[in-house]
């Protein structure tokens, strides 16, 4: 009986975790129309997950440029691209119910000179920060956490500024919702519940 309501809870707690991402992309299915192994300059347009606006973004792969994507493997997005016009990367529309929710993602600098270059990213009007890297600092992960007070249909936008060719790097995007205390509570009392139960047995 013990087991089965202990496995009944972890298999709960696992499906929530897995349902718990609305919106994730590493950029790693992308095949661009030109070899970005050539070194070719893509100006890649036909993302997935994006739509590229008023300018362009390069879709690099590891290596690539001498570039490295974070975890120095995969593809990653260059947010200002080869034509000297960066573009505004917007996501697919994104169903957000009344919550609280976590958005994470990897940038590093342009990796190419200690220039700053700077990014707006925007969420609907839920969230509007700037981001300042040095063309040297490495990748890092930024995350915010956001409360959504009635359900909407908002997109995710990164829009670069200036134009030079070279910009701040992406990757590993991903919102997800964040459990309610009150269920992160419940299950803690439970697998305590539990634990007593077994140190009662064994003593």
């Amino acid at each position: 009986m013990k087991k089965t309501f202990l496995a009944a809870l972890l298999s709960a707690s696992c499906m929530s975790a897995n349902a718990g991402v609305i919106f994730s992309d590493n950029f790693d299915s992308e095949v661009p129309d030109v070899l970005v192994q050539t070194g070719s300059d893509t100006n890649y347009t036909s993302f997935t997950n994006w739509t590229v606006s008023e300018g362009t973004v390069d879709l690099v792969a590891n290596g690539d440029w001498s570039l490295e994507c974070a975890g120095n493997t995969g593809k990653c997005v260059d947010l200002d691209g080869s034509t000297g016009n960066a573009g505004i990367f917007t996501s697919i529309d994104l169903l957000l119910d009344a919550g609280t929710y976590s958005l994470s993602f990897d940038v590093s600098g342009n990796q190419r000179n200690g220039s700053n270059d700077t990014v707006d990213l925007i969420l609907g009007g839920i969230l509007d920060k700037t981001i300042t890297l040095n063309g040297n600092d490495p990748w890092t992960t930024i995350s915010y956490i956001f409360t959504v007070n009635s359900a909407t249909t908002d997109n995710l936008i990164f829009n670069h500024t200036g134009g030079d060719n070279i910009g701040i790097l992406l990757d590993n995007v991903s919102i997800a919702s964040v459990p309610e205390p009150g269920t992160l509570a419940l299950l803690g009392l439970g697998l305590a519940g539990l634990t007593v139960a077994r140190r009662r047995k064994a003593a």
